[in-house]
């Protein structure tokens, strides 16, 4: 018996009778808020050396094609959509796109795109879940052990993350709401280094308060861990697990200055993150560990200068510092050296609406 193959024209006009007289389509025509950002930063050790490689007179083995530092051009765009899908409920259908292009080293440029569905309950109170994906990540280049101890080769992966978060309001306490927030990451390397393969779990509780003055105080707590998930394959650098446990704690502080016509916000972070290692391996019975400590600050001041347009500049400052066991020398292929290096940032701003289904 001949298929038959419905006109999709007639197939829409079928959709629009059904939907139309219901209202459905009148709550979709909504317009789309769209947020677009360009942000100029600089970065003085793009590839995380420690001292000791920076000091070497060969550093173009680890990815360095001209300088250490790099100029950064980060565009961004922001699209929500916000159909009334349920009644005195809000709804965000929210995408997102980012580059970031280092200047002095393409392989370094990166890509993130983001989806995710927001629905607002109550006030302070929203649901949120989403994907996000970045398709390569170029961290350095390092010594493949499983073909030399002598040649390099670029180290890459690509990461794609699971969110969801909920947030309520702490009824005894004023202008103050908590979030409970998900995250399952996996990360899958390229074939040189496929002994690094992880598959991340997150649990990150947020606590926010706002102040008679609209002053806003966040702290942020974090558990999480990582199964090495090539652990035990026939390669020998797999033959130690990689696997690890790890705990962030965020703290934040926004100022927010009624009293100046050009410093709208003032803005204060720091953040550290602990992260554990116990390299049990399947071919050597001594005990082995390693540990580190990252450490992020940062300020950032929003300014009030140019009418529609977001103007933003900020400082930020990260360092990691590393232990390990007599024979937990590790850090030639997991970039877990100790660094630490500068990011200044110029961030432009602009919000519009398009009405493209009007």
């Amino acid at each position: 018996m001949e298929r038959k193959v419905i006109n999709p024209i007639i197939f829409c006009l079928i959709i629009n009778t059904v939907l139309y007289p219901m209202g459905v389509w009148n709550q979709l025509r909504v317009p789309f808020q769209m947020e677009g950002t360009v942000g100029l930063g600089y970065d003085n050790n793009f590839l995380r050396l420690s001292d000791k490689e920076i000091k070497e007179k060969d550093v173009n083995k680890y990815g360095i094609i001209s300088t250490l530092d790099s100029p950064i051009i980060k565009p961004n765009l922001k699209l929500i959509y916000s159909p009334a899908i349920m009644d005195r409920k809000i709804t965000n259908i929210v995408t997102s796109i980012s580059y970031s292009h280092f200047t002095q080293a393409d392989q370094k440029s990166y890509l993130i795109t983001k989806l995710s569905l927001e629905l607002k309950l109550r006030s302070y109170s929203w649901l949120k879940v989403g994907i996000r994906d970045i398709p390569e990540y170029y961290l350095r280049n390092y010594h493949d052990r499983d073909l030399s101890n002598i040649d390099y080769y670029s180290c890459t992966f690509s990461s794609q993350g699971y969110f969801a978060s909920y947030s309520m309001p702490i009824k005894s306490l004023r202008r103050t709401w908590m979030k409970i927030y998900l995250e399952f990451i996996k990360e899958y390397y390229n074939p040189h280094f496929t002994e690094f393969d992880l598959g991340k779990h997150i649990l990150q509780l947020n606590l926010n308060h706002r102040t008679r003055k609209r002053h806003n105080i966040k702290l942020s707590v974090a558990h999480g861990s990582a199964e090495n998930i090539s652990y035990g394959s026939y390669l020998s650098s797999a033959s130690f697990d990689r696997s690890y446990i790890f705990d962030k704690l965020r703290s934040e502080f926004v100022y927010k200055n009624e009293n100046d016509n050009i410093v709208k916000q003032l803005g204060i972070s720091l953040l550290l993150e602990q992260r554990y290692y116990e390299l049990e391996s399947s071919k050597y019975s001594f005990d082995n560990w390693k540990f580190y400590l990252d450490g992020q600050a940062k300020v950032w001041v929003d300014w009030d200068i140019i009418d529609d347009i977001g103007f933003k500049t900020y400082y930020q400052f990260r360092w990691r510092d590393v232990s390990t066991q007599l024979y937990g020398d590790f850090e030639w292929a997991e970039n877990i050296k100790s660094y630490s290096k500068h990011e200044i940032w110029l961030e432009f701003s602009y919000n519009f609406t398009l009405d493209i289904l009007y």
